[in-house]
């Protein structure tokens, strides 16, 4: 740890390269979010837009499973490394991404067993919009995490001896 680095800069305890290693965690999470949106825009509008519904079975819906538990995965991880170095705001954000995957995750649940297209009903609807309100608000946080790791590694890279040449 640099003590001529602020204590308010919140840097954490885990340095350049795991830092580094951290955002390319997060990079791959937000490749991830990408596949994610994709198959959900698939899943939830053309399939469900009343020409057809889907099972939990689908391909698409099974990429979509797949790709959430990634990001799940992923925003876990970076949660747990923002607590254990003491990123506190890095911690928090991914803890927020982590919980609105899981509730999204009951959201789409809910969605594809009651029905799963337009003639769902209201529950269906309810679903789909808490998933889809979820997976907005998941990647917001993850990307606000994934800021706050992008500014310790510049606060670090700036009081390091090496950039004082």
């Amino acid at each position: 740890h640099n003590p001529a680095i602020p204590e308010s800069e919140h840097v954490g305890t885990m340095g350049l390269p795991g830092l580094r290693l951290t955002l390319t965690v997060c990079y791959a999470n937000f490749v991830v979010y990408v596949l994610m949106y994709v198959t959900g825009m698939y899943v939830n509008i053309y399939l469900t837009s009343g020409v057809s519904t889907i099972s939990i079975g689908d391909p698409f819906n099974i990429v979509h499973m797949v790709a959430a538990t990634l990001n799940f995965a992923f925003s876990f991880i970076v949660m747990v490394l923002g607590f254990v170095y003491g990123m506190r705001k890095v911690a928090i954000f991914s803890l927020g991404a982590v919980v609105s995957l899981a509730l999204g995750t009951i959201g789409g649940l809910l969605f594809l067993t009651t029905g799963a297209g337009r003639g769902g009903g209201a529950i269906t609807l309810a679903g789909g919009w808490v998933m889809s309100f979820l997976f907005m608000l998941a990647l917001f946080l993850s990307y606000y995490a994934s800021l706050k790791i992008i500014r310790a590694i510049r606060v670090i890279e700036a009081f390091s001896p090496q950039s004082a040449g």
